[in-house]
Parts: structure tokens; C-alpha cells; sequence
């Protein structure tokens, strides 16, 4: 499923023009500080310290590849960490997944003629960072190096369907949530094959059977290491928050829904994204292949078969595993976080739905046009549902009427003109809205703090098309700057104010604080949202709660055809 696909790596072109046209000198080098595991010097400047790429486990290379991480190693002498070293290895070439995702998010933002023309003649500079297995690192950010400074910490979890994207990337490369006294850690993880490639040997050789979720235990180590060096940093262990986007904010939620980050997050955030989707399995046929027929697969598109074949997959290059990773549309969408009866004892809305994910407080929404621009390259409305966008009025209204009757007027269309923007209508409210409100009720039942955003700005310009899409709520959140933008006052309001919720959460658990809108908890009995709307931020009742109410029966099918599945799965055995 292609539900998560990552905008801000497209935008990097965007934000590389900003340094390629700014007279500003870098950072100065910074002093050396020791952690537990070795002196790194880092950079300094307008009060903030940067440390960047520090390993937090040691290379998945070798033997190592598709194993859980493995504790780091201490290094010797000075650690530079002035700058980024290699990101975690995933698609080369075309990233825009064919659906030529640049160009419509440049349309139709409203740039202006000239804006247009400096953006796609610089766009091409981008994209091209340098690549490795061995990528495990985290990037620090923070304005005290004390070790009694005891800093809230927030560890960010970048998007990009788990198989794009790194840390430092895009919007996330920026100190605006550090200058607020928070230590901003960001994070590299396994993506795509090299962290969610399941196979029976690997479950066979693993302690607890696990496979499949490398990519997500890296992120869990992620934590460990946050919990044994962040006070170095003038970081708090007692008060760490994780916050992710899309890929990241489904991360969020497998996290903590998953026993092992117990005691390791006290927050969290999900942007867009909860995990409440995805229904991956490793043994078990649900939605399409299961981890290990697309492990089984994958090898025998190598030309691997019989026993024994893990040692054969561990030796081929990444060119031999590149040539074969996307080869195949049912195999690559296993590549997300599946339940592998540790990491993952069942799905996230299996848990969430149980009351038996942590429960600590969480912050949770989605944007009120998701789908204007990934509706492009999705090419299916409801997740779960297998059929393909219909292509005629009539096809269209079938398609509702069976797999969602009671929305048959929120969607309707009177010609073929319709059907593009209901579609992209659906895949918004479908992907993402629903699942957010879903997963507030339910954290919401036991007893955790819990609050739900809506965020509705749109560019700032008469000739927008694409509305409040899919992660443009990351530019305010972190004040990024992306040059020829469509920009007016409310936008410098609007990063003000999101910055500070996110932080203020951080800090105490709760977005609120001295100078901003009222924020109310979530409550289902008053189903009240935070609009962080194009014009006003402001509380109200959940603007589409008939529409995620309507989506209902569908997710509860699907639940109900996984727990058949699976009882026909025990009996069999």
C-alpha cells in the first residue's frame, strides 16, 4: 500500500535553493563534548549546538544485515559531527514514484512564473545524497550541553512510505524546536528491504522469532540509546516525546503500541500517519502477500531456492538487492512494520483497540487535503480495498455502495470531471483523517491525555490548487523557509503557534501554554479537534466526524476478516 508516500523529499530541491542562494556563512565549529561512548564535536551557533550522524548502534552489515540492531560500540579519539554522513539505503533514481510529484505540488501551490523557473532549474542538485548499510545515526540539536540542564527531548521520526527519506532531510533540518528549549533528536532508520524484508529463516534463526521489523527496532534502539547518552546533551531520559510524519507518524504508533518501548517514551506524536492501517503479517495472507511469501519471493527473483538461503540473501551486493527490491508492486508493499508476534504481537488497531498500547498522553491529526497530490499516485481510495479507483460515474457509485454506502452523497459525482477530486477527497479522509480520529477514541479510553488537530492552511496564493496537502504542515511546524513559498502573516503566526504546541507538549503533556487558543483534550462524547485553520486557529467539533463514522464498517471488516484469518490460521496448525 502506497498510503504513506513522503512529500518533504521532493521539497528538499526547494530548501537547497535557500542555501544556494543565501550569502550567510555556515556554523562554526563547536567544542568537544563527552558522551558515554566518546568526545564528538559538533557545530554551535545562534545558541544552538548540532551533533550530527552519532551512531546509536553498530553497522547492520555482513551478518548483521536483516538482524536486530546491535549495541554501539565506543569510539576512540574525536568523532566529527559537523555534517551528514550517509543515509540509510533505499530506490535510487526517479524518487517521485512516477507519479510526478514535484511538479504538481510546484502548480499547484500558486508559485509565481518566476519562482517556478529558479525552482526546476535548481531542482535537479538534490537527491542526491550518499548511501550505506550503515546509516544507524541520530543528529542532535540543543542549547545546553549541561548535563543537570535535564532538557525535554523530542526524537523525530521521518515519513517516506518506510522506504524513502532520511533524518536531516527537508523541513526537519532545522534548530526552531531546539530554540525553544526542547533537545531535538532526529533519527536514520532501516528503510524499505534492508528494514522490513521478512523471511522463515530469519524468523527461524532470531531469539524470539522475530522478523520483518528492522527498521522499527532500529527506531526502538534509537530510544535505548536516547535513555543511556541524551543527558550528556542536556537531555531528560525521564521525559522523552516521539514525534514522526506519514511513515513516521504510523511509526509513532507502532512504537507504542509495541511492549518493547516500555519505559523508553513518556509522549507522543503522530502527524498524519497512526499504524491503525496497516494489517502486515508475517505468516498470515490478509491484504496481499505476507512477509514470508514476499521474503520467498524476493529470493527466488535471485534466483535463490531451496534450504539454507539465508547466507546466499546476506551475500548478494546492495546492486544485486537494489536490481530486485521494487521489482515486484505485492512484494514491495510488505515493506512496512508487520506483526511478527514480538515487536509486534498484533496490528496497532488490534492493540490500540484493546487498550494495550503505553499510555502515555498523545497528540494526533491529520490535514484537511491529504490526498490532493498523493491521490495522483495512489491508485486506490479506501485502504483494504484491493479495486482500483473506478473510472466512470457509474463504476464510481458501485464502489461507494460497497464499500462505503452511507458516504454515497459526501462523494458523489456527476461526471467524470468528479470523480478525480472525490477520489482524492476519499484517499484523505480514508488514509488518514479517520485512522487519527479512530485511534484518539480509543487512546482516549484508557485514560490516557489525548488531542486531536486538524491542519487546514493552504498557501498563501489566488492560484492554489493543492489545498492543505500532505506534510505541509511540516514547513510551520518547523519554520522552515523555502524560497518563492506563497507566504503572508498568518503563515509567521501559524509556525509560532505550532511550534509552541508541539513543545509545550514535550515539556509538561500538554499543548497548552500562555498566549495561544485554548486547545481542549480530546473527549468522544464532544469529539472536539484544534483547527489550525488557513485563517484562525480555534477549537471545534470534529469537522468530519460523519465522514470517518461512515469509513467505520469497512475498518471493522476488516478486523473481523483478520481474526477469522487467523483462528483458521491456529486450527490449522
Amino acid at each position: 500500500m502506497l498510503a504513506t508516500i513522503h512529500t518533504s523529499r521532493h521539497l528538499t530541491s526547494l530548501l537547497l535553493i535557500t542555501a544556494l542562494l543565501s550569502a550567510c556563512g555556515g556554523p562554526a565549529q563547536g567544542p568537544e563534548l563527552a558522551t558515554p561512548l566518546g568526545v564528538a564535536q559538533g557545530t554551535f551557533a545562534d545558541g544552538v549546538h548540532v551533533f550530527r550522524d552519532l551512531p546509536y548502534a553498530s553497522p547492520p552489515i555482513g551478518e548483521r544485515r536483516w538482524q536486530r540492531p546491535a549495541q554501539v560500540e565506543a569510539w576512540e579519539g574525536v568523532r566529527d559531527a559537523t555534517s551528514n554522513r550517509a543515509i540509510c539505503e533505499q530506490p535510487l533514481g526517479d524518487n517521485d514514484l512516477g507519479g510526478g510529484f514535484l511538479e504538481r505540488l510546484l502548480a499547484g501551490a500558486g508559485f509565481s512564473s518566476f519562482g517556478k523557473f529558479m525552482i526546476g532549474t535548481f531542482a535537479g542538485l538534490a537527491g542526491n545524497e550518499p548511501m550505506s548499510e550503515d546509516c544507524l545515526t541520530l543528529t542532535v540539536r540543543t542549547q545546553s550541553l549541561d548535563t543537570n540542564a535535564k532538557l525535554p527531548v523530542m526524537v523525530w521520526i521521518h515519513g517516506g512510505a518506510h522506504r524513502y527519506g532520511y533524518g536531516n532531510q527537508g523541513f526537519s533540518d532545522s534548530n526552531a524546536l531546539a530554540d525553544k528549549g526542547v533537545v531535538h533528536v532526529s533519527i536514520n532508520y532501516r528503510l524499505g528491504i534492508w528494514g522490513f524484508f521478512a523471511h522463515s529463516e530469519l524468523a527461524a534463526e532470531d531469539a524470539n522469532g522475530s522478523t520483518g521489523n528492522y527498521g522499527l527496532l532500529d527506531q526502538i534502539q534509537s530510544l535505548r540509546w536516547v535513555q543511556a547518552n541524551i543527558a550528556s546533551f542536556g537531555g531528560d531520559p525521564d521525559n522523552v516525546t516521539i514525534f514522526g510524519e506519514s511513515a513516521g507518524g504510523h511509526s509513532v504508533g507502532q512504537i507504542i503500541a509495541s511492549p518493547l518501548s516500555r519505559g523508553l517514551v513518556h509522549g507522543a506524536i503522530a502527524q498524519s500517519g497512526t499504524g491503525n492501517q496497516q494489517m502486515l503479517h508475517n505468516s498470515e495472507h490478509v491484504e496481499g502477500l505476507s512477509g514470508f511469501a514476499a521474503g520467498a519471493r524476493f529470493a527466488e527473483l535471485q534466483g535463490i531456492s531451496g534450504t539454507d538461503q539465508l547466507a546466499r540473501l546476506r551475500a548478494l551486493s546492495v546492486e544485486q538487492i537494489r536490481e530486485f527490491e521494487n521489482a515486484d508492486t505485492e512484494m514491495s508493499r510488505t515493506y512496512h512494520p508487520q506483526v511478527d508476534g514480538y515487536a509486534l504481537p498484533k496490528t496497532v488497531a488490534e492493540i490500540f483497540t484493546a487498550g494495550e498500547q503505553a499510555h502515555v498522553p498523545l497528540l494526533l491529526g491529520s490535514n484537511a487535503d491529504e490526498g490532493s497530490v498523493l491521490g495522483y499516485i495512489i491508485p486506490i481510495s479506501i485502504d483494504g480495498v484491493a479495486e482500483l479507483r473506478p473510472k466512470t460515474v457509474a463504476g464510481w457509485d458501485r464502489y461507494l455502495a460497497q464499500h462505503a454506502p452511507e458516504l454515497h452523497d459526501e462523494y458523489a459525482v456527476e461526471n467524470a470531471a468528479d470523480l478525480q477530486n472525490a477520489h482524492f477527497r476519499l484517499v484523505g479522509d480514508a488514509m488518514f483523517g479517520r485512522h487519527a480520529f479512530y485511534t484518539a477514541e480509543n487512546h482516549f479510553i484508557t485514560g490516557s491525555p489525548t488531542w486531536l488537530y486538524f491542519f487546514e492552511r493552504t498557501p498563501d496564493s489566488a492560484e492554489q490548487t493543492i489545498g492543505a496537502t500532505h506534510a505541509l504542515e511540516l514547513q510551520p511546524l518547523f519554520n522552515s523557509f523555502i524560497p518563492f513559498w506563497p507566504k503572508g502573516d498568518r503563515d509567521d503566526e501559524l509556525a509560532q503557534q505550532m511550534s509552541s504546541y508541539w513543545t509545550n507538549f514535550a515539556k509538561v503533556k500538554n499543548p497548552n501554554g500562555e498566549g495561544l487558543p485554548k486547545w481542549p483534550g480530546f473527549d468522544p462524547a464532544l469529539a472536539q479537534e484544534m483547527a489550525l485553520g488557513h485563517q484562525v486557529t480555534q477549537a471545534r467539533r470534529v469537522a468530519r466526524q460523519n465522514i470517518y463514522e461512515g469509513l467505520r464498517a469497512q475498518q471493522e471488516t476488516r478486523l473481523e476478516k483478520l481474526q477469522a484469518l487467523r483462528s483458521q490460521s491456529t486450527g490449522a496448525r
